[in-house]
């Protein structure tokens, strides 16, 4: 019953409200792997890839071109199961500002496709980490934005009857 009030409020209201009066717990266990990280972060682009194995595969791209500073957490958002089950895909870009210890500070929301999608990048961010500059460095603290996207990918039947 607690489920179908929430689904009932969430569809009420209006997509530019970002405050969620009732918490969500995302119970699913999501298993991601640190290959696929380290290929995001060897390829140089400022991108990085996870994979969460469930029910059905999750890939999440996040994209982070624009700052010279390079990662050293990478949290990545858990997929909401209400999203999972309702089959929506999307993404949501966060704007945050760098400091010069390494932490996150002032994340805010830019946009997002679907408001479901907010608090996990929010939880994500929050979480991440960049390498401290070292004493002969000088640099304000740095502003940049990350794209979480969210998508499923298909499941593949397979005939085994042969």
């Amino acid at each position: 019953m607690r489920c179908i009030r929430w689904r009932r409020k969430l569809r009420s209201t209006t997509d530019n409200d970002w405050k969620m009066s009732k918490k969500t717990s995302n119970r699913t266990s999501s298993t991601f792997t640190a290959a696929a990280v380290s290929l995001g972060i060897l390829l140089g682009f400022g991108t990085a890839i996870a994979f969460a194995e469930n029910e059905s595969s999750v890939v999440t791209h996040i994209f982070d071109t624009s700052t010279d500073r390079v990662p050293l957490v990478t949290a990545f958002p858990k997929y909401p199961s209400v999203a999972r089950r309702d089959r929506i895909e999307g993404e949501a870009t966060v704007c945050f500002k760098i400091k010069t210890n390494g932490k996150i500070s002032r994340p805010s929301m830019r946009e997002s496709s679907h408001r479901i999608f907010a608090r996990p990048t929010m939880r994500a961010i929050k979480k991440s980490t960049f390498e401290p500059l070292g004493p002969s460095q000088v640099l304000a603290t740095a502003k940049t934005c990350r794209t979480y996207r969210f998508r499923l990918e298909p499941v593949v039947a397979t005939d085994d009857s042969g």
